[in-house]
């Protein structure tokens, strides 16, 4: 049985600090989206900018539920 390939992710907000980031990944989850987030520049992890991401397939779905919330 061949492994399947890793989901293709897609950026959909760059959230400014831990507590952003973790507010709109607790959105995203609750609504049923599956993400993942990882600072902007690994080395520079004191910048604070973090990319949340959602799979491809349900990265304009995400977008348009961030929008409806506000962010």
């Amino acid at each position: 049985m061949r492994s399947q390939p890793s989901a293709p992710w897609r950026v959909i907000y760059i959230a400014r600090g831990e507590r952003q980031a973790r507010q709109i990944g607790e959105l995203l989850q609750q609504a049923g989206f599956l993400m993942d987030q990882r600072f902007l520049s690994a080395e520079c992890e004191h910048m604070e900018d973090i990319e949340i991401k959602v799979l491809e397939s349900e990265a304009e779905e995400a977008r348009l539920y961030l929008m409806e919330q506000g962010l």
